[in-house]
């Protein structure tokens, strides 16, 4: 064999290779981006997972749990038109079908629990405010039914502004037990601003507006000593063991305020 026909067939051979691992790298490269897209999705629709699993205790009301279901719904569709062989993803598309059916939960007809630790309440602020931003965002998306949308972010608002109201009203108790009277009173005063602003009010907040007008209106140590539950109904005191108690609880507001005065 000549050393031109060598030449002939190595340069063949050589680009039959070049050829051939352009093509395996087109491949690989189309498959990276598959798989990218599809990381992603499975992040948008984990991400409405951890949303809804972190609200469960709260009552943000069927319309917001149907809206980041159909977000996590529309990220699985968009999944098994990349990948129509995933049983797992399929899965899942039926079992967010399933509660696309009924988005209402046990605790959306409950009212909303007011944590005492002040840390935990922010939590539950921050929880909510970072919902409403999530849905207003999804709201020009074709996967949700934008209708939706204004009830949802109603509802969730006012249960921001109740929880808000409850932290302004526990914080003006913190700074009474640490006998800090303008702040006391500056926070019961921000509490009973918000108070004002809210037309419909539902029965703690007209429980807390009423127990409002009488902490700005007693003496500090009156307003120490009145016990405020936001969650539920303090059970009245017996008049024997009220009388039996006022000369030494009398006797502490002394030691802590001295004579009466008001603010």
């Amino acid at each position: 064999m000549s050393t031109s026909a060598i030449i002939i067939i190595m340069v063949i051979i050589l680009f039959f290779s070049v050829s051939a691992i352009a093509v395996i790298q087109k491949r690989e490269q189309e498959k990276a981006v598959k798989r990218q897209r599809i990381a992603q999705h499975r992040y948008r629709m984990s991400q409405a997972e951890t949303i809804l699993s972190n609200l469960s205790t709260l009552p943000i009301g069927p319309e917001a749990r149907k809206i980041i279901t159909q977000y996590g719904l529309a990220n699985l569709f968009a999944i098994q038109k990349i990948a129509p062989d995933d049983q797992a993803n399929n899965k899942n598309i039926e079992s967010f079908k399933q509660r696309l059916e009924n988005t209402m939960a046990a605790v959306d007809k409950q009212k909303l629990v007011i944590p005492a630790d002040m840390m935990k309440l922010k939590q539950q602020i921050n929880g909510l405010s970072n919902l409403a931003k999530f849905i207003l965002k999804l709201n020009k998306s074709q996967a949700i039914s934008s209708e939706l949308v204004p009830v949802a972010i109603n509802k969730i608002m006012s249960l921001i502004s109740e929880s808000k109201i409850c932290a302004y009203v526990q914080q003006g108790k913190t700074s009474l037990e640490n006998q800090e009277y303008i702040p006391a009173q500056t926070s019961f005063t921000m509490a009973q601003s918000m108070l004002t602003k809210i037309k419909n009010k539902n029965s703690r907040l007209t429980q807390i507006e009423e127990e409002l007008q009488e902490l700005i209106k007693s003496t500090p140590a009156e307003a120490l000593n009145k016990d405020l539950n936001f969650n539920q109904q303090a059970a009245p005191v017996p008049a024997e063991e009220e009388d039996s108690n006022s000369e030494e609880i009398q006797s502490r507001r002394d030691q802590l305020f001295g004579p009466k005065k008001k603010w």
